[in-house]
């Protein structure tokens, strides 16, 4: 049987371990293939120097002073920490980071397909951020390629806000704004109201569902690859002053035929608001 009959990431395939099978690849490779498939993400080293990372935090630091910064909207602020975006347009380490060639080797076998680097947002400090799903802030066609990668530019541990993810849950059906009875919204004010009333809808799923929680506590120069569905968000920081020194990566493959914004559609009636990559360049 060919088993690649379906138009999905292999790692999500229900014939997943048929398909690994067939894979001539080294044991690293495989058992990241079998963390991404059974719980949704995976962690590795990616053993850069910290004299590349401290740049990168420098970079950061000195471009949050000028002043001089992009961020997030509002709506996707939880504390005075700044979720800085397109960093990479006048940082080479971040950019470089973004490109690394570990990642991009390790995301072209997870899903077949070249990684496209299109997103960078780099934190300071802990966000605070509830749970989630990537899903609702970008969308592909064929569905659910998409991957974040999470790098950890200082160690992250119980008191700093560590990352946290919900094992297995992208798995779970995907969500959008029409599946909650949502207006498809047109403003930035209509759509922060329909993002609270999903984040609620997350937050009563765990509970109903009795989800399990896990944190995540890495090295420096540690990655997180996390599937385009899986639940994650930020812990509450214990110590409210440390910081929590981190940058994000979202990738899109080459094999799409289009990509969109889920925030400003409604798939249900065809109607995508497509988006168009701004591929970073290293």
């Amino acid at each position: 049987m060919q088993y690649d009959i379906i138009d999905e990431p292999w790692i999500e395939s229900p014939f997943f371990y048929e398909i690994l099978k067939k894979k001539k690849t080294s044991i690293f490779f495989k058992k990241l293939a079998i963390d991404m498939h059974e719980n949704g993400y995976c962690i590795f080293n990616l053993k850069i120097s910290n004299k590349f990372i401290d740049c990168i935090n420098s970079d950061i630091f000195s471009a949050i002073n000028s002043g001089e910064i992009k961020k997030n909207p509002k709506i996707y602020h939880y504390n005075e920490n700044p979720r800085v975006v397109e960093a990479w347009k006048y940082s080479k380490k971040v950019a470089s980071l973004a490109n690394n060639s570990l990642i991009l080797k390790i995301l072209r076998f997870l899903y077949a397909a070249k990684p496209l680097p299109f997103s960078t947002i780099n934190f300071i400090g802990g966000t605070e951020q509830p749970f989630h799903s990537d899903y609702i802030h970008f969308g592909s066609l064929p569905e659910k390629y998409l991957v974040g990668a999470w790098v950890a530019l200082e160690p992250t541990h119980k008191n700093n806000g560590p990352l946290a993810v919900i094992p297995k849950s992208h798995k779970l059906p995907l969500v959008n704004y029409q599946l909650l009875k949502q207006k498809t919204p047109t403003t930035i004010k209509e759509l922060e109201k329909s993002y609270r009333v999903y984040e609620e809808y997350i937050k009563h799923l765990i509970k109903f569902k009795k989800l399990k929680k896990k944190e995540l506590y890495l090295k420096k120069g540690e990655v997180i690859l996390w599937s385009a569905n899986l639940i994650h968000g930020g812990t509450k920081m214990i110590e409210k002053k440390s910081t929590r020194k981190s940058q994000v990566i979202h990738y899109h493959f080459n094999n799409s035929d289009f990509y969109y914004n889920p925030g400003f559609s409604d798939p249900k009636k065809g109607l995508y608001m497509k988006r168009k990559l701004d591929i970073v360049r290293s």
